[in-house]
């Protein structure tokens, strides 16, 4: 693992057991065990590393984003108490996209960072063409800061495009899973390609890690990544993501909670970069968080 200090989590999810009582019941699966942020950062302590940047993202099963503004108050606690332990540590959030709940007052936290679509499986075609651009989505998106941005999760590249074509040309967009969960379609899918240059046309759009919901082999992910380089440059690419506590299946059916602890997704992270980096010659640590500062800009305070 890589030393203390130099380890970022572009995508976790921090949730309380009161977090998924919420939900007891309205679900047709098991629900995951709690995955609380002072429980992560415990388990990472004990592999030797202490996260410099975290950014909690809406969970999906869940009505709101409560969790994500509670984990900033757990960690301002985590922080007063242990002050050298956690002082460097820098938590941001992703709330949920929804034009009634993202409104100014939830938006205006300093350390909401942006707003999560979450489609999941949905096939392109249930994206209609106006899906994401009404009234009601337009006003959600005006109401974005500029350094704020649209986290897009689909696993079928063409939705995530049909997604992407309807955000505002201004609204910056990160894109979650190398933009496909679908490694046997290969990158020459039409609907990647058309992706990747929808992407680069807009000059404002990233692609996330970790890497292993595209494919937990290397190698089969590998491809994508360089895709992405190769058509965006290493700079729109952020790989560095645990996606912790890996709920789901992967396209064989094996689950990723049986692979991968936080720590080892991430270990996964870092010898993706370095197999792309033996490819690329772009050094790995640029592509697992260079493009952090972008994506995460820490706002600066208006003078007194």
């Amino acid at each position: 693992m890589t030393e203390t200090g130099t380890v970022i989590d572009g995508h976790v999810h921090f949730f309380t057991a009161a977090d998924l009582a919420r939900v007891a019941g309205q679900l047709p699966y098991t629900l995951p065990d709690p995955h609380t942020l002072t429980d992560y950062l415990a388990g990472l302590k004990d592999s030797g590393t202490i996260p410099t940047l975290l950014n909690n993202v809406h969970l999906s099963i869940l009505p709101d984003s409560a969790n994500v503004f509670a984990s900033f108050e757990e960690l301002a606690a985590l922080t007063r108490r242990e002050p050298e332990r956690y002082g460097s540590v820098r938590l941001v959030g992703t709330i949920k996209a929804d034009p009634a709940y993202a409104d100014a007052e939830h938006l205006s936290h300093p350390q909401v960072v942006g707003v999560r679509i979450v489609l999941h499986d949905a096939p392109p075609d249930r994206v209609s063409s106006d899906a994401f651009s009404s009234a009601e989505w337009k006003a959600l998106f005006g109401r974005l800061r500029p350094d704020q941005h649209v986290h897009v999760y689909a696993q079928e590249a063409e939705t995530n495009l049909r997604v992407l074509r309807q955000i505002p040309a201004s609204v910056r967009v990160l894109i979650d899973h190398l933009g496909t969960c679908h490694a046997e379609r290969g990158i020459d899918e039409p609907a990647y390609r058309a992706l990747l240059a929808e992407a680069r046309r807009r000059g404002n759009v990233w692609f996330k890690g970790p890497g292993y919901r595209t494919s937990i082999e290397i190698e089969t992910a590998l491809p994508f990544v360089a895709a992405i380089i190769e058509t965006l440059g290493h700079g729109r690419l952020l790989l560095q993501a645990s996606d912790a506590p890996h709920v789901g299946t992967d396209a064989e059916g094996r689950n990723f909670a049986a692979h991968f602890t936080a720590a080892s997704a991430l270990q996964f992270t870092e010898s993706l970069a370095q197999a792309a980096a033996q490819v690329t010659g772009i050094p790995a640590d640029r592509l697992l968080r260079q493009a952090a500062d972008e994506i995460f800009p820490v706002l600066k305070k208006a003078k007194p």
